[in-house]
């Protein structure tokens, strides 16, 4: 009986962490939000002195319009800017990083698949060199090579021929030993 669990059902003990890609993708953004902070109070600041150079030698002047909303709309252009810029290189890192998964979890699906349709065939070269697929080859290949150890064991069983003879039935019981002790213990 195949009883399929559903992804609420199961939660994930293990967070999957990839140091490599993770520590690229966090000092890339940490780099990038200091220049662009720095970016920002700068523009920030030679805007702000425009608007204060343009204002403050006309105080007594009545019809020149009040400073504030200037200084207010300024640093919201600023701000805004900074939050825009700030989305979009997180939309960039998020999609990196579901695209570095994906090209893990690709290959990685395929030879689960493989594994339940009980096709143990060669594999192909992958061009994804990732701990996860290489354990996955690793346990595929060893479990290839207990099924041609059963095969043969099996084709040995073929050979014996007639069993009525005590050394045929020794032998097979033998044979019988050998092909128990290759299947996992369940």
């Amino acid at each position: 009986m195949n009883t399929m669990t559903t992804s609420a059902q199961v939660k994930r003990s293990i967070v999957y962490v990839d140091e490599k890609i993770q520590k690229g993708l966090l000092v890339a953004l940490v780099v990038l939000e200091v220049l662009l902070v720095a970016g920002t109070l700068w523009v920030l600041y030679r805007q702000m002195g425009e608007v204060l150079d343009a204002n403050l030698y006309r105080v007594h002047f009545s019809q020149q319009p009040n400073i504030y909303p200037l200084l207010f709309k300024t640093g919201l252009m600023g701000i805004g800017a900074l939050v825009a810029v700030n989305v979009i290189v997180l939309w960039v890192a998020t999609w990196l990083w579901a695209r570095h998964v994906d090209s893990i979890i690709r290959p990685f699906r395929e030879l689960v698949a493989k594994v339940e349709a009980l096709d143990f065939t060669e594999d192909q070269a992958n061009d994804v060199l990732h701990e996860v697929v290489d354990l996955a080859l690793a346990w595929r290949h060893s479990k290839r090579r207990i099924l041609h150890k059963l095969r043969a064991e099996i084709a040995k069983l073929d050979e014996l021929g007639d069993l009525s003879d005590p050394e045929a039935q020794r032998r097979a019981r033998s044979i019988l030993e050998s092909i128990r002790e290759q299947l996992p213990h369940w």
